[in-house]
């Protein structure tokens, strides 16, 4: 089996995309907050337009990697299949610079809900949740949905929601390590404009201090987007 961090570092330092026949099933896939792509083959070609870089890993909980890349960091979070990556998100915040529109299919202007304003205590966690990782997810729901800012004092919370005031944050997954906790996790909500964004985001907690990862490009990218007209 290839070890997640090993491969990265393979990929960006040495361009050694070969690696990928091994590592991913045929019928793997890769999510970002922009798109899904789908096949050994496409992830393939998607690698093949990074440029080389050096890389340091930040964290490394097996199935999920922490890196920084020039200025620039990531998370990476696969699922295997007997041995292989079937499946991987990557959260990554390369800054604010333009990127592609979305290629996802358009989501709609529709509010389907407003926000959790008055979460309660208890986050809704996915079945297999690990119990370990179960209390910093509530207490960053708690914090987030609740939009209790005093209970997670970091500067980027309070901005995304002046971006998206419905927000709603959903936890997808976590990974335990010795000393840290991952999360994975999605927010929906709207812009002032009407325009719906989705993200995935992505944090490693060590003890109370945490890395999170939102992908700002994705973020401003779909908020430019032209608003869907359904009457044609």
């Amino acid at each position: 089996m290839t070890m997640l961090a090993d491969l990265e570092i393979a990929l960006r330092r040495d361009r050694a995309y070969a690696q990928l026949a091994e590592s991913h099933v045929h019928r793997a896939t890769r999510e970002d907050s922009l798109c899904l792509i789908k096949g050994r083959d496409a992830i393939t070609a998607a690698w093949v337009n990074e440029d080389a870089a050096e890389i340091t890993i930040t964290a490394d909980l097996s199935e999920m990697i922490a890196y920084k890349v020039k200025g620039w960091q990531g998370h990476r979070w696969v699922w295997r299949e007997e041995g292989r990556i079937l499946r991987e998100i990557v959260v990554e915040d390369r800054g604010e610079a333009k990127v592609a529109l979305p290629i996802h299919p358009p989501l709609g202007e529709l509010r389907p809900a407003q926000g959790q304003y008055a979460a309660g205590d208890i986050a809704i966690l996915p079945p297999g949740f690990p119990e370990d990782a179960r209390e910093i997810a509530n207490w960053i729901h708690q914090a987030w949905n609740g939009r209790a800012f005093n209970l997670y004092d970091r500067a980027w919370l309070p901005a995304l929601i002046r971006a998206l005031p419905d927000a709603t944050f959903y936890f997808e997954h976590a990974v335990v390590g010795e000393k840290q906790i991952a999360i994975l996790w999605r927010v929906h909500g709207h812009h002032a404009s009407g325009q719906r964004v989705r993200l995935i985001g992505s944090s490693v907690f060590t003890g109370d201090a945490d890395e999170t990862v939102i992908d700002h490009a994705a973020m401003a990218a779909q908020i430019e987007r032209g608003l869907i007209d359904y009457g044609n």
